[in-house]
C-alpha cells in the first residue's frame, strides 16, 4: 500500500484529489512501486516561479518540479520518494498547445515527475532521454485508459 499525500492550493473542478490519487496510484502500479510515499502539491504560477528561481536558478514559471527525498532514518514504514509539484495553470495553457485535454495533461506531468524522483533524467544525454520518454510514453498510454479520462480527438 502507498501513502499518497495531496496538496491543492489552486481550485479545479475537473483535477480533484481523487482524480490525483488514482492516477498517481496506477503511475506507482506501472512502476511496480510499493510502500512508497509521495507527495503531489498543485499550485499556481506565481508559486512554482518562486520555486523555480530558488531550487534552479530559472526566474521563470514551469510546469512541473520534483524533488526527491530518500528516507535515510527509517522512521517511516512508506519509503519516502519525495513532491512532485505542478503548475496548474501552466498544465491548461500547454494542455491546449499540445492537444491534450487537462487531465491527459496532468496525468503526463504527474508520470514525468515521478520518473524524476527515481533517478531518471532526460537532460544528462540523448540515451537517458529515450529512455525517459519512452517510460513516460508507456505509463501514460496504460495509465490515461484506465483512468478512462476524456480524450481529444
Amino acid at each position: 500500500m502507498n501513502k499518497i499525500l495531496i496538496n491543492k492550493e489552486i481550485k479545479d473542478r475537473k483535477i480533484t484529489k481523487k482524480f490525483i490519487k488514482e492516477a498517481v496510484f496506477l503511475i506507482l502500479q506501472n512502476l511496480n512501486l510499493d510502500n512508497v510515499e509521495i507527495s503531489i502539491s498543485l499550485v499556481d504560477d506565481e508559486t512554482m516561479r518562486n520555486l523555480n528561481r530558488e531550487w534552479r536558478g530559472k526566474d521563470k514559471t514551469t510546469d512541473v518540479l520534483s524533488f526527491p527525498m530518500e528516507d535515510e532514518f527509517g522512521i517511516s514504514k512508506y519509503r519516502l520518494l519525495g513532491d512532485v509539484i505542478i503548475s496548474l495553470p501552466y498544465a491548461e495553457k500547454q494542455a491546449k498547445e499540445i492537444g491534450y485535454t487537462i487531465e491527459e495533461e496532468i496525468i503526463r506531468l504527474l508520470t514525468h515527475g515521478i520518473l524524476h524522483l527515481l533517478g531518471y533524467d532526460h537532460e544528462t544525454s540523448e540515451e537517458d532521454a529515450k529512455i525517459m520518454f519512452d517510460l513516460q510514453d508507456k505509463i501514460f498510454e496504460k495509465v490515461v485508459s484506465v483512468c478512462r479520462v476524456p480524450m481529444k480527438s
